[in-house]
């Protein structure tokens, strides 16, 4: 389950919108999500490694929304 690294929420794939489709990078699936809350945009990465180790991290993409 994604969380957003700007202001926390926390949901499934579904609650997220998805501006571009998702692609593998390595043993990874990337998706690039949208909060619905505050409009940050950011990188989720999930996989299983060839040994067995399931990861799962988030990466910023853009800077913090800023509200106004």
């Amino acid at each position: 389950m994604p969380k957003c690294p700007y202001c926390g929420f926390d949901g499934d794939l579904a609650s997220f919108e998805q501006p571009r489709s998702p692609w593998r990078f390595r043993f990874y699936a990337v998706y690039r999500l949208k909060c619905p809350k505050c409009g940050g945009v950011f990188q989720y990465y999930e996989g299983v490694s060839p040994k067995g180790k399931r990861s799962a991290f988030t990466v910023r993409v853009r800077p913090r929304p800023r509200k106004r």
